[in-house]
């Protein structure tokens, strides 16, 4: 038998899914199982597995040692150090690699992602933003939610650089979840895109995935499957060779949105291998000598809400809301887009 004490960290979520966190291996079924045969309580009674959990609750887990390691994916009991049996080498951790920090807290990591980097991998080779977060925060000397794996809580597209959401521990990740799920941080990014825009403007479109080729397709009216997607563009600055800067702030935030919406609306970004113009891209490319090869685009500034009351959050993450409500973060540009910027006569843009 182990007992799993409840601290701040792991407290006001429910115990299934403090159950699946802990024991990664272990599918929602078995746990269930678990719970109904009483090899999983609370407190010493009998629990469904909906309770919210409080901090000083206690998980009582009548399992083998070797059932409870295989569970939680942790080394086998037999070759732990200085008991019998083989050897296991251990896993080596991800490499730390860079991140450019915007902003941190105990609870909260704000990273400047470059263009280039997948936010989450695509195959169990690839290199990735959430891999390097986990890593970063591992490596830090902090408190740690039981079960728990620091991810990034919002996705940037792999050439889209910017401001990336990431939550160190688990009251981090389920504030920036709540806060990005109901849609009450602001995101604004920059772009630079092809025409004149002579006003702000909002735009509502419909947007449906194409799986097969990972694109997105818009259209003016629903159709079988599409969502409505919203945002609103202003213009910052007009550039040389038919380009505008622009300030789009995302209302929803679906797949390849801001660069399949504006391309249909007549103002592709420029360097956009996907949706944009290339003839335009090569104009412009020939016209300054730049290498437009990644899509100039950037997410630039979020804005944190007023705190609420929301029942929904744990003590922890309603405090970090108060710590975090009505600040605004900012992303520097990457070199390339402020050498864009220069050569189209913009200035450096910050």
């Amino acid at each position: 038998m182990r007992n799993l004490p409840i601290g701040p960290l792991d407290a006001g979520q429910r115990l299934d899914k403090y159950l699946l966190r802990y024991f990664k291996e272990a599918d929602k079924g078995f746990l269930y199982r678990m719970l109904r045969k009483k090899n999983i309580t609370l407190n010493g009674a009998k629990a469904a597995g909906s309770e919210k959990l409080a901090e000083g609750d206690v998980v009582n887990v009548f399992f083998s040692e070797e059932t409870f390691a295989k569970m939680a994916g942790e080394q086998a009991a037999g070759s732990r150090q200085g008991e019998a049996g083989p050897a296991t080498k251990p896993s080596p951790s991800p490499a730390a690699k860079p991140l450019d920090v915007v902003f941190e807290n105990a609870h909260v990591l704000i990273v400047n992602k470059p263009a280039g980097l997948l936010t989450q991998k695509a195959s169990a080779g690839d290199d990735s933003l959430t891999d390097r977060i986990a890593a970063y925060v591992s490596a830090q000397a902090g408190p740690a939610s039981s079960g728990f794996t620091p991810s990034a809580a919002n996705r940037l597209d792999r050439n889209t650089s910017g401001l990336v959401l990431a939550g160190k521990t688990l009251p981090g990740q389920q504030l920036l979840s709540y806060l990005l799920r109901s849609r009450l941080t602001e995101k604004y990014y920059v772009c630079l895109a092809k025409g004149r825009v002579e006003e702000a403007f909002t735009s509502t479109l419909y947007w449906r995935k194409e799986e097969a080729e990972n694109r997105a397709l818009i259209s003016e009216q629903p159709e079988e499957g599409a969502r409505p997607i919203i945002l609103r563009a202003e213009p910052l600055a007009h550039l040389a060779g038919g380009t505008d800067l622009l300030r789009v702030q995302l209302i929803s935030g679906k797949s390849h949105q801001i660069r399949a919406q504006l391309a249909y609306l007549g103002h592709p970004i420029l360097g956009d291998g996907k949706y944009g113009d290339a003839a335009f891209t090569r104009d412009i490319a020939r016209r300054t000598g730049l290498d437009l090869r990644l899509q100039l685009l950037h997410s630039r500034e979020v804005v944190f809400p007023p705190a609420a009351a929301e029942e929904s959050l744990s003590e922890t993450a309603r405090a970090l809301w108060q710590e975090l409500a009505g600040r605004q973060f900012t992303a520097p540009y990457p070199a390339y887009f402020r050498r864009a910027l220069e050569a189209l006569g913009g200035g450096h843009g910050e």
